[in-house]
């Protein structure tokens, strides 16, 4: 089955000061090792969206998956920097009914997966959501 929305993580947000900092003394043998592993960490963190549930896989030689249920969507909110801004990254806070266990710390393209889960917001029947609020 193919999902409805990947999303990624941004190095420039999960990582990017302590990647510059190796850069910077990659002179250095382990600045350079420990930049390039955050820099592999990252590229193997994905997010993918289904109608009913959240698969997030990581890692690349101890890989994780990991299966969440999607319940209803009550509110997404953004918080990005300006360095943010500059590179497409942000943090997404998710209101669902529930827990949200999803681990959306500097995803790329923010917005995107806000206007995604805003339309997963639309589609639900909002005499559906007071009865579960009142229960």
């Amino acid at each position: 089955m193919k999902p409805n929305y990947v999303a990624g993580k941004s190095i420039a947000g999960e990582c990017g000061g302590t990647v510059f900092l190796c850069f910077l003394f990659f002179w250095l043998i382990v600045p350079l090792i420990i930049g390039i592993c955050l820099i592999v960490k990252v590229k193997n963190f994905r997010l993918e969206f289904y109608d009913t549930y959240v698969l997030t896989y990581e890692g690349l030689l101890n890989t994780s998956e990991r299966r969440s249920l999607l319940t209803s969507v009550v509110g997404v909110r953004i918080d990005q920097s300006f360095g943010g801004h500059i590179f497409n990254y942000g943090n997404v806070h998710v209101d669902v009914i529930g827990k949200w266990d999803v681990n959306t710390y500097a995803i790329k393209d923010p917005n995107g997966l806000k206007y995604y889960l805003e339309s997963l917001m639309s589609k639900t029947d909002p005499r559906k959501l007071n009865q579960i609020l009142a229960n």
